[in-house]
């Protein structure tokens, strides 16, 4: 059942990841430069210090030494600020960085600004892309019914497993 006001347009596999430079917790960052160091794990949530945010990153936290071990990097992107997702970042431990996206333009051209909502309005609905060195989307995720719908963790997992041979 999707909720009236929440209709994303997440991007498909085989598409071409729209480019895009936001600066993050690891300083500024472009995808098609980050790209020629392998592909990328993209990685959409609604906002830092959140309760099921903060769970479904730490997830990742926990996928993270697989795709390291892969050659595959994970960045997470919400709107918040790069104060905010310093201290988010420092008090979660996470080993990937946050991006920030204040004024939703990543979000939006991923197919994921949440819309037409009081509250969430230009947040993220959860997605995850994975994006290849030639910078085409290969593996996509999003919450289609329910911007809080949490990942298919195991579908990501097992992909990641068929795509990337460990380094």
């Amino acid at each position: 059942m999707s909720l009236g006001w929440y209709r994303p347009s997440p991007l498909p596999e085989g598409e071409i990841a729209p480019d895009f430079s936001v600066d993050s917790t690891a300083g500024p960052l472009t995808l098609s430069e980050e790209l020629a160091h392998g592909p990328i794990v993209l990685i959409f949530y609604m906002g830092d210090f959140g309760t099921t945010c903060s769970w479904v990153l730490s997830k990742f936290r926990e996928l993270w030494p697989e795709l390291d071990r892969r050659g595959i990097r994970l960045w997470a992107v919400s709107r918040d600020g790069i104060d905010a997702h310093r201290r988010y970042r420092s008090r979660m431990g996470f080993p990937f960085p946050l991006l920030s996206d204040p004024g939703s333009e990543v979000i939006s051209a991923y197919g994921c600004r949440i819309g037409n909502h009081d509250i969430y309005e230009g947040m993220a609905g959860r997605a995850v892309y994975v994006i290849d060195e030639e910078g085409i989307i290969v593996y996509a995720w999003a919450a289609e019914e329910d911007p809080a719908q949490v990942p298919d963790y195991i579908g990501l997992r097992e992909f990641i497993e068929s795509f990337r041979a460990p380094r």
